[in-house]
């Protein structure tokens, strides 16, 4: 497992606003401001080379047989001058062969007698109530850890557990990897072996620059930590170590990507880090239990499986297929007759405004016309020759789209009244919509998706191709709904 490969699904998915803050806990805590002075004063930067330290402190986690935090990531991300907070849950429990991780949606207890593993997500009514239940992670009660190619068996699971902003959590590779950290450190690093020196290297053979190099010592919620600045390449890393207990509390981790700052649908991120509060070496009092750990409930009605499936698809729209109600208007010009069957080409693209009440509705709605602009004008001539695209606009859009040439003979724009047919569109503000020339709606989407533009291009294609869109997807959406099912029956535990 690499932590410092990370992936970058919709940072929306991260649930909570929190407040930033640091990392430590109130363990560390000084009694006084007097002792509060003291600690600091007699703390100072290791005399080892900075790669060194941080070898050591990495030996510190292979060596525990106990480890505890609760950690989160925390992300900030702005837009349009907003600027938003959002954490996830991070958290890694061990104690021997017992250990429990809740890494963003991903859920995953494994003690000496069996390994239950599920996903957190209210959205998929917790991915449809499976639950992963196999043999424990650890090679026997007496092993003194789990093994991590077991935790990380199940292919979805493990991809939920990865697939934040923050990657996958670094716990587990500090504590179980046999070679922690093995890309900032450029190669394995053994016991007694250097792992490197202050200032900016190179291997032999990789082209890769890398550096470990101390940053200074800092406090954070009353702990004074030694900083280490890491570079691999592009990626900057920063660790927030307490030097007393060799314990990461924080790792600031990058905001860039090839030397280009993070952008998550328009959100530009300004920083992201692991704070793992509380963290500590220390064993429990008595064993630890599952239904003890945060973030544990289980699924209402779980479903035991030998191994989690991925879900189907979610059923087609509800308008797909249906017949638009008769209707007929005219455009703002007076000249052209509109109907629910479109302006005389095979197919007619819709675009429902946004009502003059929502704050930037005509920048909004301009945006969504120029991206399915866009998309028509780099369509092939066989696809670009057959659409229509109509606009139900407000009056104060029907003049930007003037303005912008967009309704000289290109869009067809209608006004945006309640008193006119379009309602029987059923297309709500900001989707749009595909019709063919019978009426029917074949698709419906978002003009600022990339995944459903590209589906309207493969069904603007077949629907000229002659093919039964509508018919054919219902078909494909109840195959893979009854291969789903199936699968789940095969896997299923008694």
């Amino acid at each position: 497992m690499k932590s410092s490969v990370r992936s970058l699904p919709k940072f929306l998915a991260i649930a909570a606003f929190v407040a930033l803050s640091g990392c430590g806990g109130k363990e560390h805590a000084p009694s006084s401001v007097a002792d509060s002075a003291a600690e600091e004063m007699s703390l100072s930067l290791p005399e080892i080379p900075a790669a060194d330290y941080l070898k050591r402190v990495l030996t510190r986690y292979q060596n525990t047989r106990s480890y505890r935090d609760r950690g989160e990531v925390r992300l900030r991300v702005e837009k349009d001058g907003q600027l938003v907070r959002r954490t996830a849950p991070m958290h890694v429990v061990m104690d021997g062969p017992t250990i429990w991780i809740a890494a963003y949606d991903a859920r995953v207890w494994s003690d000496p007698e069996r390994m239950i593993g599920w996903i957190a997500d209210e959205q998929t009514d917790f991915h449809d109530g499976q639950v992963l239940l196999a043999r424990a992670a650890a090679d026997g009660p007496s092993a003194n850890r789990p093994a991590l190619e077991k935790l990380l068996r199940d292919p979805v699971l493990t991809a939920r557990m990865v697939s934040g902003l923050g990657g996958p959590p670094p716990q587990l590779e500090w504590l179980l990897d046999p070679n922690p950290m093995g890309k900032l450190f450029g190669r394995s690093t053994r016991d007694g072996e250097s792992a490197g020196q202050e200032g900016t290297g190179q291997d032999a053979g990789e082209s890769e620059q890398r550096s470990i190099r101390y940053e200074g010592m800092a406090r954070r919620e009353n702990v004074q930590c030694v900083i280490v600045e890491t570079v691999a390449g592009d990626d900057v890393y920063r660790f927030w170590i307490d030097p007393q207990r060799s314990l990461i509390h924080c790792v600031e981790l990058p905001v860039a990507m090839a030397g280009k700052r993070i952008e998550l649908e328009g959100w530009q991120v300004h920083s992201l880090e692991l704070v793992l509060s509380g963290a500590s070496f220390q064993p429990p009092e008595s064993p630890y239990r599952m239904e003890e750990m945060p973030e544990s409930d289980l699924p209402r009605r779980p479903r035991y499986l030998r191994s989690l499936v991925p879900l189907p698809p979610p059923p087609p729209d509800r308008r797909l297929g249906r017949q638009v109600a008769a209707f007929q208007v005219v455009d703002r010009t007076g000249r052209v007759k509109v109907t629910e069957r479109g302006v005389g080409r095979p197919l007619t693209l819709w675009y429902a405004g946004l009502a003059q009440s929502i704050d930037g509705a005509d920048a909004k709605n301009m945006q969504a016309a120029e991206m399915l602009s866009v998309w028509l004008r780099q369509s092939p001539e066989s696809i670009r020759d057959q659409v229509s695209p109509v606009a139900v606009v407000s009056d104060s859009t029907g003049r930007l789209f003037t303005d912008a040439g967009l309704a000289n003979g290109f869009w067809v724009v209608l006004a945006q009244r309640s008193d006119n047919g379009t309602r029987n569109l059923d297309l709500e503000p900001g989707r749009a919509m595909l019709v063919d020339s019978r009426g029917t709606v074949i698709w419906v989407g978002d003009p600022f998706s990339p995944a459903d533009i590209v589906a309207l291009s493969a069904i603007a294609r077949d629907r000229i191709a002659g093919v039964d869109v509508a018919r054919a997807i219902h078909q494909q959406w109840e195959a893979d709904r009854d291969a789903y099912q199936e699968k789940l029956d095969e896997l299923q535990i008694p």
